[in-house]
């Protein structure tokens, strides 16, 4: 089927946002997955939204924390169901069907299209990957897609998650939040003596636990290997507390009839402090008051202030 039969009529409100009107066609609002670092993220694209990494305060529309991506890579235009793509003067640049896009070219987007941001050919590196998806079928794929992308075990966002919906929901707030880092204490104990699938049960029964204390008030994920980290509500007293209750949950669960976990954990309030819209240095800041916590003894909480 050609591009010009596969058009589906879209209606929007003032806003942006989408409505049947009086048209019996599926209405559906436009999306971008972004692809890199085997994890997908999702945005709905509306207005005028700038891409591109944060820095120094500024957090794009659609923020991408990738080293590869200009301050201002480029930006969506959404209007009455049409996608555009503009891109900006960048490093990088932006490849559309294997053509390298110039500074203020503009490219009209159809479902499936996609923009691609190179990584100039590093070994290591991973291709940006942005996907235009204006059907119902072509988002479940994608959605799909992201939900098998994050962690198979725990079910949880990984880093990369963690990063962009922190930049674009914490980082601006006024309001008591903290950042916490922990993990399960001899962990590798508990992997060589009760065996590697106890020690996947372990990491999953610690992820339940904290979506419990997370109470779909904060943002949890596995940050790698068996430390986690998140966001939860409330001033510095208040995350220690939830986290302390969470410990005293952990030492009631027996896993495999065999044993118990503890965990140790920093916490650091958010507030206003320079570096709230800087998520590793957050995690860096409570990682100190996590290896306070490893210091004395182990099974408890340590805060370490701004």
């Amino acid at each position: 089927m050609s591009r010009e039969n596969d058009v589906r009529t879209v209606f929007l409100d003032e806003a942006g946002e989408e409505y049947l009107g009086d048209s019996s066609e599926y209405v559906i609002q436009p999306r971008l997955f972004v692809c890199f670092e085997h994890e997908i993220l999702e945005f709905v694209l509306s207005g005028k939204q700038w891409i591109g990494r944060p820095s120094k305060g500024q957090v794009p529309d659609i923020p991408i924390t990738n080293k590869y991506v200009s301050r201002r890579h480029g930006f969506f235009e959404t209007k009455n169901g049409k996608v555009t793509f503009t891109a900006a003067e960048s490093t990088n640049g932006t490849v559309f069907r294997r053509k390298k896009l110039k500074p203020g070219e503009t490219v009209e987007l159809w479902d499936a299209d996609e923009l691609i941001i190179p990584t100039s050919g590093d070994d290591d590196g991973v291709d940006v990957m942005l996907v235009c998806a204006l059907v119902e079928n072509r988002i479940n794929i994608w959605r799909d897609l992201r939900l098998s992308a994050r962690d198979a075990l725990t079910g949880l966002p990984g880093r990369n998650a963690f990063r962009t919906w922190y930049l674009m929901n914490c980082s601006y707030k006024d309001e008591d939040l903290c950042l916490f880092i922990l993990d399960i204490d001899k962990f590798k104990r508990i992997n060589d003596v009760y065996g590697h699938s106890a020690g996947d049960k372990a990491l999953k029964v610690l992820a339940d636990q904290l979506l419990v204390t997370a109470d779909n008030k904060g943002y949890i994920c596995r940050w790698g290997g068996d430390e986690f980290t998140g966001i939860l509500l409330g001033d510095a007293s208040a995350a220690k507390k939830a986290l302390d209750d969470m410990r005293n949950r952990l030492s009631r669960i027996v896993i495999d009839d065999q044993f118990s976990i503890t965990v140790s954990a920093g916490v650091t309030p958010i507030g206003r402090s320079k570096d709230a819209d800087d998520v590793d240095s957050l995690v860096m800041r409570a990682d100190k008051a996590l290896y306070e916590a490893k210091e004395n003894g182990r099974d408890c909480v340590c805060v370490v202030d701004q």
